[in-house]
């Protein structure tokens, strides 16, 4: 009775939460989806263990091998461009391929490619090296689809994570562990 003397009058109105479902309810969202199904499937560089993975600050991955382990392109493609980058990536490879994917393939012992050739799933790049910022051999991977970063662990098969076989836990077979 106190709020009715300070005019307060109480309205019969449906909660705004209420009125935005009955809206909502009228329309009907549907999203056609659109799939691209990959005409080659990715595949990993060469064998080896993923030493650092996708990140704001590292835009590809570690995969790290035996120095002088031949280098297989992800998918087949057009080499675009192979050069040394003193403090980055050291001898590197990037590789154009369908569907506005590209591959960069760093820290390269040697390269055996050269602008405008054409790679198959078979052809070899070059060599695992320790060129440029790096504490070892490796494989440092980028992948970028329309000019964009992609984390390569969601196209790529799995990569051996380095820390369970460090700890000992799920060595590879024929290992002594």
């Amino acid at each position: 009775m106190a709020l009715y003397l300070l005019g307060y009058q109480p309205t019969l109105a449906i909660p705004p939460i209420k009125q935005n479902l009955a809206r909502a309810e009228q329309f009907s969202q549907t999203q056609d989806i659109q799939t691209t199904k990959l005409e080659f499937p990715f595949a990993l560089p060469h064998p080896g263990y993923l030493t650092t993975s996708y990140s704001s600050w590292h835009p590809g991955v570690d995969i790290a091998a035996g120095l002088g382990m031949p280098i297989k392109p992800i998918a087949p493609g057009k080499v675009i461009e192979t050069s040394y980058g003193f403090w980055g990536l050291g001898h590197f490879v990037v590789i154009e391929h369908e569907q506005s994917f590209r591959s960069t393939y760093g820290h390269m012992g040697r390269i055996f490619v050269k602008a405008g050739d054409t790679v198959s799933a078979f052809s070899t790049l070059g060599e695992v090296g320790m060129t440029g910022r790096t504490s070892g051999p490796h494989t440092h991977l980028e992948i970028t689809k329309n000019d964009k970063y992609v984390d390569p662990k969601t196209i790529l098969p799995e990569i051996p994570n380095w820390s369970k076989f460090a700890s000992g836990k799920n060595a590879p077979q024929g290992s002594a562990n």
